[in-house]
């Protein structure tokens, strides 16, 4: 009988695709001595088994960099490995994956399988632009992680490298608006989302898609909050107000909000 036991898990059962698909290894030393999991001649002691719904292997993109792991005789340790950039998860469809351990002095252990959906999600919204010798997409995605809950998530890529260089959800979005997305001259996306009724998420994030400031506003004298440029190109909120802002803002004067007309209130989308 094996000295480790091998139990895999996922939070949920439905991902975007590119998502990333994290996979929850438990491992358990039953035996009465102490272990120590290490690679051997150049073979990692942790790998995976990632199969489609027609039993086909997926073939890995690369191994895993798993450092030494002791586990002392009754003892259990959680892993939790993102799989997606071990893997060629290129298309929606059912999946399975399995960890497999290798044991010194005996063999491998393999766990039971445990499956899980991609999914490509409905895009609302994609705009191409030049960013340093490549042609990246950016795309906003509706998508239900589980069936009470919808997300808008941001995809960065660019297609002629095979690149993906995010995939990541920014928050609930309500089903009946689309939200606001402006571009400021540093090339960093500015999105203005619906989360619930008078209330907003504002996310901007850098041209390689990571996240850089996150705020919520509230509708303002009836007025929601926008996206809107000033001159220079820069993007503001237009409208709404700021929800615990953790600075005081300035507010756009009348010549820069365009007079008169303007918005009651506007604060830089910092």
């Amino acid at each position: 009988m094996a000295q480790v036991q091998v139990m895999v898990q996922t939070e949920r059962t439905d991902y975007l695709l590119y998502e990333r698909v994290d996979l929850i290894v438990t491992l358990t030393n039953i035996g009465d001595t102490d272990i120590l999991l290490d690679n051997n001649e150049g073979h990692p002691w942790l790998s995976f088994l990632v199969s489609k719904h027609n039993r086909l292997p997926v073939r890995p993109e690369r191994e895993g960099g798993f450092q030494p792991l002791t586990l002392k005789a009754g003892e259990n340790k959680i892993l939790r490995v993102n799989l997606t950039p071990l893997f060629s998860f290129r298309e929606e469809g059912d999946y399975k994956a399995a960890a497999v351990v290798d044991l010194p002095g005996q063999g491998q252990i393999v766990s039971e399988g445990v499956p899980f959906v991609v999914l490509n999600g409905h895009k609302i919204w994609s705009q191409s632009k030049p960013v340093d010798s490549s042609q990246r997409v950016y795309s906003l995605l509706r998508f239900s992680p589980q069936p009470d809950v919808t997300k808008l998530y941001l995809r960065v890529e660019s297609p002629s490298e095979n690149i993906v260089y995010a995939n990541l959800a920014l928050g609930e979005i309500t089903s009946f608006i689309d939200p606001d997305v402006l571009f400021d001259p540093k090339g960093d996306i500015h999105i203005m989302q619906p989360v619930a009724l008078g209330t907003y998420l504002y996310t901007r994030a850098d041209p390689d898609g990571k996240i850089l400031h996150q705020a919520i506003f509230k509708t303002f004298h009836e007025i929601p909050p926008r996206l809107a440029k000033v001159e220079d190109g820069n993007v503001i909120v237009s409208g709404g107000l700021e929800e615990n802002p953790a600075t005081t803002r300035e507010r756009l004067s009348d010549a820069q909000g365009g007079g008169k007309s303007a918005a009651p209130v506007a604060s830089p989308a910092q």
